[in-house]
């Protein structure tokens, strides 16, 4: 195996662990994203309480 080939083995590797990886978090997101999204929406409205009013000012 020479170097080309070896390097083209690694992109191979590389591109389809990547395609699996998004494939996977794609599942994931489409499973749990109303729960992604309270979550997200807890965290912000527990970070930043006074945040409608001061947009809501501009």
């Amino acid at each position: 195996m020479n170097t080309s080939e070896k390097l083209f083995a690694s992109r191979v590797l590389f591109g389809s662990l990547t395609l699996c990886l998004l494939m996977i978090s794609y599942v994931v997101y489409t499973e749990y994203a109303t729960d992604i999204q309270n979550e997200l929406f807890d965290a912000l409205t527990k970070t930043f309480p006074n945040l409608d009013r001061e947009l809501a000012g501009l």
